[in-house]
């Protein structure tokens, strides 16, 4: 009698002539079903009503058929629409062919990800090490610098997204996964029934740029969010203009950059807004007011400050002021085009080359004694490395190392070279947010050079040996400090990169 009542509607519908799932696909249903009941049972009647044949593929689907429905109340329903809320509702697939139903729990689909096959590695470090330089019967010689810096990022994205996703499949919580765990290692359902369910890990194909996941429809459906949402942020890409510089100091500006004077510039301004920024994960404005924020649970926020760049100051204000602090000269300038959360590499310089002589000794009748030479390289010029991340707020964080290497002193450009070159670095290593298209300065590297310069009388400096009283050697001290401004942009895929919107406008016409 229950299943009479359930589909009286339809049948009122439909009358007595006899149907098919065509017949079916062209009618409205109005259904309403009453308590107790399981899915099964309403698809029994449909299955009598419209002349369906119905296939179950597996064993979850048999079992996940068996959920009890409560109260249902369907108006003016088509086929499918009555269909997607019996079993896509409750996390069920089906396919409607023909007259035949076909009824899975579990799925498998490939999705495409664009991405490189490679795994990236990088390794940022500022030391030497000479190991080895001299080697006698009873003594070791080596030595090494006492300065060691290294940044290492390692970034393999296949296997870090297999391990993600297969974490989005044995996530519970939504329904999809009515089986719980046991302590017998069994999956069990809330009746008792159990069923021996492991989600596969997925499996990736890097060179094909494949990633294939079997799951419920609604891990699939996060499965597919998630990737959607980390193509977006993968294929977003970041624009870094870089300004290495080096400002010689006047004798009045010795001990470094008087930054405060930045902020008098003509169209440079700094706003200060009140915030509460400790322990905060999330923040919305409205001009110079916040509106709303959300902190962890079990803390509480503390008082801060938020200084933003406000105006249009632009780079050349920015040398134009340097330049009231001393002589500037440019180092370099490169321009770094890089994908979202991927290390940007430069390095630009030379390698200098050593001899390392080592000696063995062998024991016998006649004692042998072997010598070998090892080359080995230092490298003085510029290294860069820099990792932009995105929010969802369009703010960047960048992760900088930038490091300057020069030799100290002249060096032998002869091949004879036993030891590495005295060595002088300047070098930052920090982590900032910044906003697109807005200005990051790093300054504080503060050196002192020291060098001679000779002046003569003309032609009397020059006479062989009393021309020496004709001359004046004096040394001259200099105080450099080193500046780096970085500005990064976000650029969009669909916008196209051209020379003007690299810096290059000189040459663009």
């Amino acid at each position: 009698m229950k299943k009479i009542f359930i589909f009286i509607a339809f049948f009122l519908l439909i009358s007595n002539e006899t149907v098919s799932a065509n017949t079916c696909s062209n009618q409205r249903f109005n259904v309403t079903i009453q308590k107790e009941l399981t899915i099964a049972n309403a698809l029994d009647n449909l299955a009598q009503s419209c002349g369906l044949s119905i296939v179950v593929k597996d064993a979850a689907a048999q079992q996940r058929l068996k959920k009890k429905l409560y109260y249902t109340h369907i108006k003016n329903s088509t086929l499918r629409g009555f269909l997607n809320l019996l079993l896509k509702d409750n996390d069920l697939n089906y396919k409607l062919s023909g007259n035949t139903l076909s009824i899975s729990y579990l799925t498998t689909r490939t999705f495409k990800v664009h991405y490189i096959s490679s795994s990236r590695a990088g390794t940022s470090n500022a030391n030497i090490n000479i190991a080895n330089a001299g080697k006698s019967k009873s003594q070791n010689i080596s030595s090494s610098s006492g300065m060691a810096i290294q940044s290492n990022d390692n970034f393999d994205f296949w296997k870090k997204l297999k391990g993600e996703i297969h974490q989005i499949l044995v996530v519970s919580g939504d329904g999809s996964m009515h089986f719980s765990k046991g302590e017998n290692g069994s999956w069990v359902d809330s009746s008792g029934h159990q069923w021996q369910y492991n989600p596969l890990e997925p499996i990736v194909d890097p060179e094909g740029g494949l990633i294939t996941v079997t799951g419920t429809p609604k891990q699939l459906q996060r499965v597919a969010r998630y990737i959607s949402a980390l193509a977006k942020q993968v294929k977003t890409q970041v624009l870094i203009d870089v300004k290495i510089l080096s400002v010689t100091l006047n004798n009045n500006n010795e001990t470094g950059i008087d930054w405060n004077a930045l902020y008098g510039l003509q169209n440079f301004t700094i706003n200060t807004i009140n915030m509460y920024q400790k322990n905060m994960s999330e923040w919305k404005t409205e001009g110079d007011k916040i509106t709303e924020t959300k902190y962890a649970e079990g803390t509480r926020p503390s008082n801060a400050q938020l200084l933003e760049n406000r105006g249009h100051a632009t780079i050349n204000d920015v040398i134009r002021f340097l330049k009231t602090q001393g002589n500037v000269k440019s180092v370099s300038n490169p321009k770094i085009m890089t994908l979202n959360n991927q290390p940007a590499l430069i390095s630009v310089g030379k390698e200098l080359f050593y001899k390392t002589k080592s000696s063995s000794s062998t024991k016998s009748s006649d004692t042998e004694t072997t010598t070998s030479e090892t080359i080995d390289s230092v490298f003085a010029g510029i290294l860069l490395d820099i990792t932009p991340e995105i929010d969802k707020r369009g703010m960047i964080t960048l992760k900088i190392n930038p490091s300057i290497t020069e030799t100290d002193g002249t060096v032998a450009q002869s091949g004879s070279r036993t030891m590495p070159p005295d060595l002088i670095r300047r070098q930052i290593s920090t982590v900032i947010k910044v906003r697109n298209g807005k200005h990051a300065i790093l300054g504080g590297l503060i050196s002192s050079v020291e060098s001679s310069v000779q002046s003569k009388v003309p032609l009397l400096g020059d006479m062989p040996v009393f021309g020496e009283a004709f001359k004046r050697e004096r040394k001259i001290k200099r105080t450099e400090e080193l500046v780096v401004i970085i500005t990064p942009r976000i650029t969009s895929g669909s916008k196209n990169i051209s020379l003007k919107s690299l810096g290059y406008r000189s040459i663009v016409k």
